[in-house]
């Protein structure tokens, strides 16, 4: 009988009845009974013919709270491992459970790793009632530990170099008694001899399939219990055939033997495996540089002395002590010393910077000399080296839509192998009327050679390299599918401030009025962090204004527009032509470029001309767009004639001005209707228009906003850096296409010769892996 949750089956005496219904224990029955009466019941369908593991109920919860994090709104944040997940209908369920729970404000699960991010109220639910909800629907769960993950993937490297060894270890010695047995085929051995060289390969092809290929059968084991087959069903089945026949023929001792064959299938396929791991590590080595970072702990503040402190401990304003060759893991400002900074994984600058008292300090930098202490401004979670190495890691194991039509393809196409060889078989036992053992060599060959191996590489490989090259340039995509969908963008709209020009305005005309005190404007304008505000605000440094401790009240920043405040009573105004105008103040004299007006109750006291410059590489960039046909726009929030006059400068047709952040969302709407939008910004103004393109680019002095709504941030700052991107993302979906094509043709070619017996299983082994191997060599045509 089967249970009615899990869908294994039991005999009835195990079973118990509930309203008609059978469950194999309470455990299946209580989520069950969950399931319906929070009308879930489209689990089951989802399920399929799938089965789960029963459910056991542990009897106590462990104590997480020391995972446990604090967001910026005051909110609770905890990753979680869900373990006993078979299927996507588990993540369906967990996620529809989960997320319908009064308190969880934020839920996203990994569908590949299981690893779940979840934010809630602690005032609402606590975290032991989310795990026992989690344990309600038959999973279990505990805290992500990065350290254990970084070991366990240790292991695994570790794991397949022992099996290789191996492998290669019994294969060279099979091989010398291979060509023995082939030189006596042809000058004549003796039975008694041979049986002895039969039984040798025999004792050295085991290991090779059991413990080298062990993780082909636990694969394919895997993939049988879901009612599924994958590449290493081929693999398996073929060597495991091919075994088995042997064993036959040498008890028997009746045909030619085939352990050779064996080994060499297992180890050929498995080095092929093993290059798979090693170019994925190779193209991830920028991670693991970053990951070197990850020391436990740093020198804090206790009141008295410093001391140790689990960086995952570290408080918002704990004073931090760094000494040359520390790295830096959490990004705050400096109290006190001064010294040199790397900060080449971060911008791709060689040379130091010098970090004094109220300078940045940001984490994935090293000291290289001198020593300071710092306030942390951010949690380690939060830090830049932080959210680095989880957009990095995010990226590499999301799949892109090629890399999961390829997988589709590939079940269909381990089912039409299977069938294929066993018609082979048919065919040569039956119709040609050939014996057992040429009939099922051909079918084992027919098996081996057509492995999608190489159509399962085709696209993760190239997609990882493709990551990794474009770190090593300071370019981050946050997930492999960006790649492919940056190219098949054809249409760029750029934003003008902070992108196409720098943040830095130069001051071409001014106006200072004598009653103007640059002290206080100057203090005014420090309550923006608008590009123009900074602009004007270091040309009055220059002038020798100071900031003071000036107490303004009922401050508005009103985007796009310009900043208001009242100080002792007196109304302060700052902004551009417009903003002062809706505020009832006169203005006789007609700006063109980006302007910024300063007035003190309804008297205009300054005003200042602001002239854009250009960004790096800005014009190189719009020359290589305009060559590959793509159509450009610009929108700005800035005036007519200073977006005219960077459009003219640059030849961009097409361009807005005094746009507002609805107004970019809206043209971006309009636009994607008929093409593939590229949008790039750096602003809170563009955080609207960033999450309507198809391909999303900021910078790194981008606003935090518009970083966290990007596809693709340009660590570096300059345009050279999206330049590169485009042609990266070009080249990389070319070798993806000529792997696929590669792929599909060496099948199609290999498969009628291994059915007409024209490949042995060994020739089938070796072809196999070299196309494998070939796919992996072109992807890597990537880095150069």
């Amino acid at each position: 009988m089967k249970c009615e949750h899990c869908k294994l089956n039991f005999k009835p005496e195990q079973m118990r009845e509930k309203n008609g219904l059978f469950f194999c224990c309470k455990g299946c029955e209580s989520v069950y009974e969950i399931l319906q009466d929070n009308g879930l019941d489209e689990f089951y369908q989802r399920l399929g013919n799938q089965s789960l593991k029963p459910v056991n109920f542990s009897k106590e919860l462990k104590n997480y709270d020391d995972f446990i994090h604090t967001t910026k709104d005051g909110f609770s944040e905890i990753h979680l491992l869900i373990h006993g997940i078979e299927c996507a209908a588990c993540i369906w369920l967990n996620e529809k459970i989960l997320i319908r729970q009064k308190g969880i404000l934020e839920l996203e699960i990994n569908h590949l790793n299981h690893k779940a991010k979840i934010v809630f109220d602690p005032k609402e639910i606590s975290l032991k009632e989310i795990l026992i909800l989690i344990e309600s629907i038959g999973y279990k769960a505990s805290a992500y530990d990065a350290n254990k993950n970084e070991k366990k993937a240790e292991n695994l490297k570790r794991e397949f170099y022992s099996k290789m060894i191996v492998g290669i270890a019994c294969v060279m010695n099979i091989m010398w008694i291979a060509v023995a047995k082939y030189a006596g085929f042809f000058s004549g051995m003796e039975r008694d001899t041979k049986d002895i060289l039969n039984f040798f390969e025999f004792v050295l092809a085991t290991p090779v399939l059991f413990y080298t290929g062990s993780s082909f059968y636990k694969s394919a084991f895997k993939a049988l219990k879901y009612k599924n087959l994958n590449m290493d069903t081929l693999v398996i089945s073929g060597a495991s055939l091919a075994y088995i026949y042997s064993l036959w023929a040498m008890f028997f001792r009746v045909g030619e033997v085939y352990f050779d064959s064996v080994a060499m299938i297992i180890c050929f396929v498995f080095i092929g495996k093993y290059l798979e791991i090693f170019s994925k590590k190779r193209a991830l080595d920028t991670i693991d540089g970053l990951n070197d970072f990850l020391q436990s702990e740093v020198m804090v503040f206790n009141g008295e002395k410093f001391e140790p402190k689990d960086v995952q401990k570290v408080e918002l304003n704990d004073i931090i002590l760094l000494r040359t060759g520390d790295k830096i893991l959490i990004d705050g400002v400096c109290v006190r010393g001064e010294g040199s900074v790397d900060c080449s994984s971060l911008n791709g600058e060689n040379a130091p910077q010098f970090v004094k008292k109220a300078d940045e300090v940001k984490s994935a930098c090293i000291l290289i000399d001198g020593k300071l202490e710092y306030k942390a401004t951010k949690l380690y979670k939060d830090s830049t080296l932080s959210q680095i190495i989880k957009l990095l890691e995010f990226a590499g194991s999301k799949k892109t839509r090629l890399a999961n039509l390829v997988s589709q393809i590939s079940g269909y196409f381990s089912r039409t192998i299977l069938s294929l060889a066993l018609l082979c078989f048919c065919f040569w036992f039956f119709y040609l009327n050939e014996g057992v053992e040429l009939s099922l060599i051909n079918a084992i060959s027919v098996l081996i050679i057509a492995c999608p191996c190489a159509l399962a590489l085709a696209t993760p490989v190239s997609n990882l390299i493709a990551l990794s090259k474009a770190f090593k340039h300071h370019i981050l995509f946050k997930d492999s599918s960006v790649i492919e969908n940056l190219n098949k963008c054809d249409f760029a709209v750029f934003d003008k401030t902070g992108v196409l020009t720098k943040t830095e305005l130069k001051i071409g005309q001014f106006y200072l009025n004598e009653k103007l005190n640059l002290d206080e404007l100057y203090t005014f304008l420090a309550l923006s962090k608008h590009p123009i505000a900074k602009s004007v605000g270091g040309f009055l440094k220059q002038r020798g204004a100071k900031e003071l401790n000036l107490n303004f009240k009922e401050l508005q920043n009103i985007s796009a527009r310009g900043l208001k405040a009242k100080l002792n009573g007196e109304l302060f105004l700052g902004g551009n032509e417009v903003f002062l105008r809706e505020n009832h103040i006169k203005i006789k004299k007609r700006f063109t470029n980006s302007h910024f007006i300063f007035a003190k109750n309804n008297e205009i006291l300054a005003f200042f001309e602001l002239e854009s410059v250009l960004r790096e590489g800005a014009k190189d960039l719009i020359a290589y767009l305009q060559k590959e046909k793509k159509q450009m726009m610009i929108l700005s929030g800035d005036n007519e004639f200073a977006v005219s006059k960077i459009a003219k400068e640059l030849g961009i047709s097409y361009f807005r001005a005094s746009c507002l952040p609805e107004d970019k969302m809206r043209e971006l709407e309009k636009l994607s209707q008929h093409h593939k939008i590229l949008f790039v910004g750096d602003g809170v103004n563009d955080a609207l228009a960033l999450k309507f393109a198809s391909v999303s680019i900021t910078l790194r002095e981008g606003s935090d906003l518009a970083i966290e709504n990007s596809d693709i941030l340009l660590l570096k700052n300059d345009l050279n850096s999206l330049k590169i991107a485009l042609k990266l993302s070009k080249f990389t979906f070319k070798i993806i296409k000529q792997n696929l094509a590669f792929s599909l043709f060496y099948n199609a070619l290999s498969l009628p010769l291994a059915f007409l017996g024209l490949i042995n299983p060994l020739i089938a082994a070796l072809s196999m892996s070299f196309s494998s191997i070939i796919v992996v060599l072109n992807a890597l045509r990537i880095k150069k």
